[in-house]
């Protein structure tokens, strides 16, 4: 598992420059400046520009990754050579569909180290999974490159590819957003949820996260600052789940010198799965305050 933890990150459209100036104040993991599907064509080389000169600059705190144009737009490699800056954490590729592309996608970012001369391995990756192939293949994409930080769901492209319906109950997104979860949780890596679209129905994005994290995504893709503190309420374990996981450590501890093996907590049974559960808690919540101190 990586040592850091996207619950938040932020699509901001590259050719906005007061957007990207704004993005520097807010309080999310990762900003992702985007050369893709929010950036009309014909603002595309603006976007670039405006992007090479905002990380050039190197004034924020988040992690900084690129949304790129697919490997069939044909300007992947315009977007790389513009873009790619050391003070840019990583990249999102789009349109994958298989661990090949993945890889040709890896490919390109080495010969981009070596120009810059960054160390192999510099740039991270983390996938945008919305086509049905990449979703089927998302097991081997998350195990095809160590850069690879986490799996992102795209849910509305992966809609349209499938010929789906959106509905409120979600059921078109149900099996791809828990076989994403899998594919990643099984290559040691986190995964983010799809982006909430009606930015003004709070109570609506508020029932799609807490759904998202009870599936075990780790984080959202957000549209729009007024969905931040949501996510990361959600995506940050709460001041109850931290008391419950050390509780259900001293729990199994005391137990464990008295000679048995299942404890009580709360009138439930606590046993290693549990255990775990709530080391894994504490662990995270030990990366997220050192986020918070190297920001």
């Amino acid at each position: 598992m990586h040592n850091h933890i996207f619950r938040t990150m932020l699509f901001v459209p590259g050719y906005k420059q007061n957007y990207l100036e704004r993005a520097k104040q807010y309080p999310v993991d990762a900003i992702i400046l985007d050369i893709e599907d929010s950036v009309p064509n014909e603002y595309k080389d603006i976007a670039r520009l405006n992007i090479k000169e905002f990380v050039s600059y190197g004034e924020f705190s988040q992690k900084i990754f690129i949304r790129t144009n697919s490997l069939e737009s044909q300007m992947l490699d315009i977007d790389l050579s513009m873009c790619a800056h050391k003070n840019v954490t990583g990249f999102m590729p789009t349109m994958l569909h298989s661990k090949e592309d993945l890889i040709f996608y890896e490919n390109k970012i080495r010969k981009h180290e070596e120009i810059l001369n960054l160390p192999d391995g510099y740039f991270k990756l983390c996938p945008l999974i919305e086509t049905s192939s990449a979703v089927l293949n998302s097991p081997s994409i998350a195990t095809s490159s160590a850069r690879i930080v986490a799996l992102a769901f795209g849910g509305e492209d992966f809609i349209t590819n499938i010929d789906g319906l959106h509905t409120p109950t979600g059921s078109a997104l149900m099996f791809a957003r828990s076989f994403i979860i899998l594919a990643a949780r099984s290559a040691g890596i986190y995964s983010l949820d799809t982006p909430y679209l009606n930015v003004r129905d709070l109570d609506g994005y508020r029932k799609e996260i807490k759904l998202a994290r009870e599936l075990g995504f780790g984080g959202q893709l957000i549209l729009h600052p007024c969905q931040i503190e949501d996510a990361v309420n959600i995506f940050t374990p709460s001041p109850q789940e931290i008391r419950n996981a050390e509780e259900i450590i001293d729990a199994i501890k005391h137990n464990n010198l008295r000679g048995n093996g299942v404890a009580l907590h709360n009138g439930c049974l606590i046993g290693p799965p549990m255990l775990k559960r709530a080391l894994n808690t504490l662990k995270k919540v030990n990366i997220l305050n050192d986020q918070k101190l190297n920001h």
